[in-house]
């Protein structure tokens, strides 16, 4: 059984010193296998797969105070992600229902949402991207800011208010079918938007992060408030949420689980 954890110091999130609590930096409800008692299997670059029993915590980031702040974004943003069908948990009897973008793009879809205090959604990413940067788990090493930006999500994980879509603008898109369940730890990517200030194609820097079901792009280099005001792609822009879907057989998703595979067990994959 495994020792508690009795290590002191300051808390990352507000600053108090004390002891240090386990931190989950994806929600425990969002990251369990598809079989209940099962292990979580993650690549070891090549040298085999590696069991967890639970998904990434860091036991040296807060202190009780600060997880108290995040177990409440947290237990906030589970409820309205279920009751609006956004994540595959939430899918009890029937699944949503996704428009397709045209009859040549099949596996390509979207939804409209009408979210209800949709701040605390976009709270909720920023405090994943928070604690994502924040960590010094080697397996968050893929999702580190810069300190100023870091310290910007730290006042709205605090509690500073969310008007509109935030500095730091979050857009969703879901996986319309059901997949392996699975975990994918936060990365920071680049993203192309079209047609920015009237240019060419623009590259911009996301963090993207990936819990059942759902990816979250948390937007991190400045897009012109002119491209964001009334955008329902991002969320807290306009009075409904437009939210891209690809199923789960045509997703980065599934490519990046097959390579997952191979790197777990080269010999199976390659001899068929």
């Amino acid at each position: 059984m495994p020792k508690k954890n009795s290590k002191t110091g300051r808390c990352a999130l507000t600053g108090s010193y004390g002891k240090f609590v386990k931190c989950h930096i994806l929600p425990q409800a969002f990251t369990r296998p598809a079989v209940k008692g099962e292990a979580l299997y993650q690549s070891s670059k090549g040298r085999g797969e590696r069991r967890r029993w639970s998904s990434w915590y860091d036991q040296n980031l807060v202190t009780r105070e600060g997880e108290d702040f995040l177990s409440e974004i947290d237990d906030a943003a589970i409820k309205l992600l279920r009751r609006h069908q956004l994540v595959w948990s939430g899918w009890t009897v029937f699944r949503p229902h996704f428009e397709r973008v045209a009859v040549t793009l099949p596996d390509h879809g979207y939804r409209k949402v009408k979210i209800a205090e949709v701040s605390k959604l976009i709270r909720f990413a920023l405090s994943i991207a928070w604690r994502a940067s924040a960590s010094s788990l080697p397996d968050m090493a893929e999702a580190k800011l810069g300190v100023e930006e870091q310290e910007r999500l730290k006042e709205f994980v605090l509690g500073e208010p969310i008007v509109g879509a935030s500095p730091f603008p979050i857009s969703l898109t879901q996986l319309s079918t059901v997949g392996m369940m699975h975990n994918q730890s936060p990365g920071i990517n680049e993203k192309q938007i079209s047609n920015l200030e009237g240019i060419k194609d623009q590259f911009v820097k996301i963090m993207r992060i990936y819990l059942d079901g759902l990816i979250l792009h948390v937007h991190l280099s400045h897009i012109p408030q002119e491209h964001v005001a009334g955008n329902p792609l991002f969320l807290g822009s306009a009075d409904h949420a437009l939210i891209t879907s690809v199923t789960y057989e045509a997703s980065f998703q599934y490519e990046n689980m097959l390579h997952l595979m191979r790197e777990c067990h080269p010999p199976l994959i390659e001899g068929g």
